[in-house]
């Protein structure tokens, strides 16, 4: 995306770290804004594998997660102070492939909106802090009313539907295997996961949004009826 917008075949975009700061390093952009001002602390990347694979390979499936999570913990230990490591190996060309101090602008703590105006932002990237890697069902569900909201779903749904498709796609039982063989193992601490026998996959009602909306995942059309842009129960825009 930075050479194309160099190139001049578009005038912006929408990407992840480090093409953001990539731009500004090359002096062809500047950030208008990141997700973590439009949604704090929101998810991101993700982890899927088809149904008939997680079947197919149980306990492949169950060690790839113990896998991440510990690459997670690793990324947020001791203030992020395994960080710079992690962008020494990032910046390989058989991985990411851009320059260290480009993947570094952001992975340790600081975002750089301009050349010289680098600001503070120690929750920038989050692996682990915040139940990070947890798949929670109320973000399943945030995703969808996005889908529905913008004609993605075509026909209303009850809130029954958006909670049903949620738990067929996120897995906290396979996650929450993952974490209690780790604890098990003396690889990680219970106290650093939600409380599985109590944790019912549903975040409180979230309030840090841009636009101020409360979002309760546990009433999705409750949450769409609040926008006066979109598809809503009745399908009016």
């Amino acid at each position: 995306m930075p050479s194309t917008l160099e190139a001049g075949t578009i005038y912006g975009y929408c990407v992840g770290e480090p093409w953001n700061q990539q731009a500004v390093f090359k002096g062809i952009g500047v950030p208008v804004i990141t997700d973590y001002e439009i949604w704090k602390n929101n998810p991101e990347k993700v982890f899927g594998v088809s149904k008939g694979w997680a079947d197919k390979y149980p306990n492949t499936h169950i060690r790839v997660v113990k896998a991440m999570i510990r690459a997670a913990m690793w990324l947020d230990a001791n203030d992020n102070a395994n960080r710079p490591e992690a962008v020494k190996i990032l910046s390989k060309s058989q991985y990411v492939g851009a320059d260290y101090d480009v993947i570094a602008a952001s992975m340790t703590g600081t975002f750089e909106y301009e050349k010289g105006d680098k600001r503070e932002v120690p929750d920038f990237n989050v692996f682990f802090r915040y139940n990070a890697t947890y798949p929670f069902y109320s973000d399943a569900i945030w995703y969808l009313t996005q889908m529905r909201r913008w004609g993605q779903i075509s026909e209303a749904k009850p809130d029954s539907w958006y909670m049903d498709i949620a738990k067929k796609v996120y897995r906290p039982d396979i996650y929450a295997q993952a974490a209690k063989a780790l604890i098990k193992e003396g690889k990680a601490k219970a106290s650093e996961f939600p409380n599985f026998a109590t944790e019912t996959g549903y975040k409180p009602p979230q309030k840090e949004f841009i636009d101020n909306v409360v979002y309760d995942g546990t009433k999705p059309n409750a949450y769409l009826e609040q926008f006066k842009i979109g598809l809503k129960g009745d399908t009016q825009l």
